[in-house]
């Protein structure tokens, strides 16, 4: 399968999101408030039902309001006609870094004609060495 994987002996936390209907451009799939200092170390977005149309729904993962990806293309995408996980990456190292009362959305930023329906998301958080 695409995607990182994180070690769950390290895992303090899980960040969950889910949409049962078809998601749009810039929908928030679920906010949450860190109580610990962590990095963000595994990140998957999986839809069970396609969207219709050309192109790609693209999720995101951001701190702050700020993306743990710079570069667009890094950032989970799955087919407008597919199914199943996206195409996960775990983020630039440098903007991983939680700490107590920061803010972490998970949220789709761009759909096709159609986007994919119940769609999840879930970003893990380990503990800081």
């Amino acid at each position: 399968m695409p995607g990182t994987r994180a070690q769950p002996k390290s895992v303090v936390d899980n960040v969950c999101g889910y949409s049962s209907a078809a998601v749009t451009a810039a929908q928030v799939l679920t906010e949450y408030v860190s109580t610990v200092s962590a990095r963000i170390t595994g990140v998957k977005f999986l839809a069970v039902t396609a969207g219709t149309g050309g192109g790609n729904t693209v999720g995101d993962v951001l701190i702050n309001g700020t993306s743990i990806w710079s570069a667009a293309g890094n950032k989970p995408t799955l087919l407008a006609t597919s199914t199943g996980e996206f195409n996960n990456a775990v983020g630039d190292p440098n903007s991983r870094g939680v700490r107590p009362g920061d803010r972490i959305t998970l949220q789709i930023n761009s759909v096709s004609s159609t986007g994919h329906a119940r769609v999840m998301a879930t970003a893990s958080l380990e503990a800081n060495a």
